[in-house]
């Protein structure tokens, strides 16, 4: 089991890669955030409708590590809100900006925090054979892979990496399935950055 996560949507790019998704049958969870739900309501009801997971990464990508809890709640509940207006259900994951925690974000959350343990670095390289190879030189059972759902390189990716891993024996699944098939149970306000 591998699971596959996306961050910083949605935008006009999340569409697309959950039509990939669909297509090869597998899930992933969508980390996020409020303020760009604004606009893209359409995609988180898409995504909801192909029975992907959405979590909340926070409402303006502000660095919590910095901010008081007033902020931290803020970020936090004003996504959740929003996404429960659109699928009717609240997230059950939080992944912080940057993946940075401290003890004060930690307490003031009732939801398990969700890191990762590899990183695409689309972001940075914008490249998709090297996004795919990434993947699939470190794939390992109970790994959770982050991607940015709102770059063009990500999306031209998954479709050399998911066959690769299916054809490997890998499910690709959402963070929660990742767990539960681990038989993990995750407790709030602890860091996951993988189902081992």
């Amino acid at each position: 089991f591998i699971a596959f996560s996306f961050d910083d949507g949605p935008n006009y790019n999340t569409s697309a890669v959950i039509d990939i998704l669909n297509k090869y049958n597998v899930s992933a969870t969508f980390f996020v955030m409020g303020k760009n739900i604004i606009g893209n309501e359409k995609v988180i009801e898409k995504m909801k409708k192909s029975n992907m997971e959405i979590g909340n990464h926070t409402y303006s990508h502000l660095l919590l590590t910095k901010y008081d809890n007033k902020v931290i709640s803020s970020e936090i509940e004003k996504t959740n809100e929003l996404i429960y207006s659109l699928t009717n259900s609240y997230p059950t994951l939080f992944r912080p900006s940057y993946g940075s925690v401290n003890k004060r974000i930690r307490k003031s959350l009732d939801m398990p925090i969700i890191i990762w343990n590899i990183d695409t670095l689309d972001w940075k390289y914008k490249d998709s054979d090297r996004i795919a190879n990434n993947i699939l030189n470190k794939a390992k059972d109970g790994d959770i892979v982050l991607m940015h759902d709102i770059y063009k390189a990500t999306l031209n990716s998954l479709d050399k990496t998911i066959p690769k891993l299916l054809e490997k024996g890998f499910k690709i699944v959402s963070v929660s399935e990742l767990f539960y098939y681990k038989n993990i149970k995750l407790e709030n306000g602890k860091v996951y950055g993988f189902a081992k």
